[in-house]
């Protein structure tokens, strides 16, 4: 008796499990009658289709399947005009759209899926306006004065591709235990120019593929990007120069992290990118803030110990009035570089580095990599009395 027990508790179990693995997208493609649907899995080297439908008049349709981990698929109506989605187990999700253009589709019920969306609809956003640019520049190229709005041009679209790449490192940093966040790594404007070209930029392939390693070891993609990584290292070495900026932009590339540009206690501005130190220290604090105040003080110590060896200190207040910025400042005695955003928590940097708490750090090493987020005094000291001899 106790062993049919057991197996039909071993059967309920088991079919819990598979159940839990199972996930389902529904929904509608508005003026897609005739045409065929196709659900397909993206794997490493191209898609595997699971199921072909054909569109009706209402456009209805729903497709299940499983898998234990989440994945990259495809709901497609031609080779150029598909959604990608990235689903988890047991998810079910919602998709409302139009034939035409699958994606700018309505999607429910998928955080992944809603991120994917976002960084490739911005990136396809970000492609329209460079070609604007770029056909701009053509269509006054014999203009006589097309030497005079050259530096113009330039800086439009230096602006477009430097606010993108700002913008892939935000996701990246915000969503490190996605798998959304291997798109943003390997999303390029074409088959040469990446979106992250620049040398540091790096450093997000690693931080990436070590995240995802931890929560996602049996994923094709994560055991890919790790197995690739130094592939992907000495690919992204040799994109010294984009092609395309070699003719319309000019080179303006500085050692360092996405820079921060703010004023300090005298309103002089100070650029994080321009401080010539072998470690960096960001943070980022409020005068409102306990814990920022007690950060600070425990930050005092190391600072008179190590500052004169090669650690500076480069912190951001997220203060909407100065008076109490300045006033803690003098108070505490802080002797390392303060600026302050007065935009407070709507702060452009604030949101580029994933602030969310305050203080929040970061250890930027002299190769300009983030190699330390919210690191200990502990911590600091163990690399500086190892670094900083």
């Amino acid at each position: 008796m106790k062993r049919i027990i057991y197996f039909i508790l071993g059967l309920f179990i088991l079919s819990s499990c598979n159940k839990s693995n199972q996930f389902e997208i529904s929904g509608s493609i508005n003026n897609g009658e005739g045409k065929d649907l196709t659900f397909s899995e993206l794997l490493i080297n191209g898609t595997e289709d699971i199921k072909t439908i054909k569109l009706d008049k209402k456009g209805d349709f729903k497709f299940k399947s499983s898998g234990s981990i989440p994945g990259f698929y495809n709901l497609s109506v031609s080779k150029n005009n598909f959604l990608t989605l990235l689903i988890e187990p047991g998810e079910k999700v919602t998709v409302k759209a139009e034939a035409s253009r699958l994606s700018i589709a309505n999607i429910g019920g998928s955080e992944g899926s809603l991120q994917v969306q976002k960084i490739n609809n911005q990136l396809a956003n970000t492609k329209h306006k460079l070609d604007s640019v770029l056909e701009y520049a053509e269509s006054i190229k014999d203009n006589p004065e097309f030497g005079l709005k050259l530096d113009e041009i330039n800086s439009a679209y230096s602006k477009i591709v430097d606010d993108q790449r700002d913008s892939s490192i935000a996701f990246i940093i915000n969503n490190l235990n996605s798998l959304a966040s291997i798109v943003a790594l390997y999303q390029r404007y074409d088959e040469e120019n990446y979106v992250l070209y620049k040398n540091r930029d790096l450093q997000y392939i690693k931080i990436v593929s070590e995240s995802l390693g931890e929560k996602y070891p049996e994923s094709m993609h994560v055991k890919t990007l790790l197995v690739d990584k130094e592939s992907l290292f000495n690919t992204y070495n040799q994109i010294k120069t984009n092609k395309i900026l070699n003719e319309y932009v000019k080179d303006n590339e500085v050692a360092g992290v996405p820079d921060i540009i703010l004023p300090d206690q005298n309103g002089d501005s100070i650029s994080l990118n321009s401080i010539n130190s072998k470690y960096i220290l960001l943070t980022f604090w409020a005068s409102w803030s306990k814990e920022s105040i007690q950060h600070n003080i425990a930050l005092l110590d190391i600072y008179a110990k190590y500052h004169a060896k090669g650690f500076e200190i480069y912190q951001v207040s997220l203060d909407t009035k100065t008076e109490s910025w300045k006033r803690l400042i003098k108070f505490d005695r802080l002797p390392w570089i303060n600026v302050i955003d007065l935009n407070g928590r709507t702060s452009y940097s604030a949101k580029i580095y994933n602030v969310k708490t305050l203080p929040t750090s970061y250890l930027i090493n002299p190769e300009g990599d983030i190699v330390l987020i919210n690191p200990s005094g502990k911590q600091l000291i163990s690399t500086f009395d190892y670094a900083l001899k």
